[in-house]
């Protein structure tokens, strides 16, 4: 408040060249005019008084424009504040003091509240999404969980991209700031460091995903990839991925592309026969392309091209992990989250036993 007192002192009595409007709070207003009156009368000269601008701003997330609202659906490729460096973050909702320091399960219990944080751009388990449109697989997920409780949720938006650190990167600008007990949307690879240097647990697995078959209908009806073999069906896959090896070991004909989408290109303008992609990707490409396709019936990625998902926690919340665990078991046995996940389009595995 001080620094906008003087600055507003200083344009009245004809310092520099600052702007003739000046930001203020309206208590600075009675003491912006008492300084710049006793200036005046000092020097001996007339003080030009000036027109106050009031500013309205939200400390929390910090405002880059005037007048700037948030739109509905985040997309970080068009939203100019974005692109010029402003960043998002914060809480999903205000944590009260006495709920800060409480377990996992503690501050669920107190708040009523499950706080979760996810990635807004991972359709089709989680996204920004119009009020109209499904929020996500995870997030359908976690609502049920939640009203099985009789709590609501929150979700704080994160970026799990590569370009921006990776999933380590969002835990470190969210779960181990204490913004969320519960991050969604992760896949348990085998090579996760990145939980042991945040101190994170992986839940029980809640489904399986792999890389699945694709045709153009001509294709015979295959189980597997290795029942492909010898027959010159041509294959496209991901580049460098476990799918371009299982080709090569088995003598397949095949074409490399770099990322899922790109493979599903290749498929569409029939430069291959068939291809293996990420099974969730399917109804990606459907939703963008406007496509109709379907992983092939009776197909089950072999060991090595399949992997689980789960969600994540602060390994030293046991009591909270349980609870999502249990969840996950109940909601397996009676069938609903493969009903969610089938609802989405992508490929229902349970989740595998490796």
């Amino acid at each position: 408040m001080i620094g906008r007192v003087l600055v507003a002192a200083a344009c009245a009595v004809g310092f520099g060249n600052l702007p003739a409007a000046v930001a203020a709070v309206p208590e600075a207003d009675a003491a912006a005019h008492a300084v710049a009156a006793a200036a005046a009368a000092a020097g001996g000269a007339v003080a030009r008084e000036l027109d106050i601008e009031y500013v309205i701003g939200n400390p929390r997330p910090r405002v880059a424009d005037i007048g700037y609202k948030e739109p509905e659906i985040f997309d970080p490729f068009t939203d100019h504040l974005y692109q010029g460096g402003f960043r998002y973050g914060g809480p999903p909702v205000e944590i009260p003091p006495e709920a800060r320091y409480l377990t996992a399960i503690g501050r669920a219990k107190l708040m009523k509240r499950i706080l979760a944080c996810a990635d807004a751009w991972y359709y089709p388990f989680s996204h920004t999404a119009l009020k109209a449109e499904p929020p996500g697989i995870d997030i359908e997920i976690l609502g049920r969980i939640a009203r099985r409780n009789g709590w609501e949720y929150s979700v704080m938006w994160v970026n799990t991209g590569v370009y921006r650190g990776g999933v380590g990167g969002a835990f470190r600008l969210s779960v181990d700031k204490g913004y969320c007990d519960l991050f969604l949307g992760l896949v348990i690879t085998g090579e996760d460091e990145h939980m042991t240097k945040h101190q994170m647990a992986f839940t029980r697995p809640y489904l399986g995903l792999g890389f699945v078959l694709v045709s153009n209908g001509k294709v015979p009806k295959a189980h597997t990839l290795a029942d492909l073999k010898g027959t010159g069906i041509k294959v496209g896959v991901p580049a460098y991925s476990p799918m371009q090896e299982s080709a090569e070991k088995l003598g397949i004909p095949f074409v490399t592309y770099f990322q899922n989408n790109r493979v599903i290109d290749g498929l569409l303008r029939k430069e291959v026969d068939a291809v293996m992609v990420w099974g969730p990707s399917i109804p990606v490409a459907n939703r963008e392309k406007n496509v109709e396709l379907a992983m092939s019936a009776g197909f089950m990625p072999m060991p090595g091209q399949r992997f689980n998902g789960a969600w994540g926690v602060k390994a030293k919340e046991t009591d909270f992990k349980d609870l999502i665990d249990n969840s996950f078991a109940e909601m397996l046995a009676n069938g609903e989250i493969q009903e969610i996940v089938e609802k989405y389009g992508v490929p229902w595995f349970a989740p595998f036993p490796e």
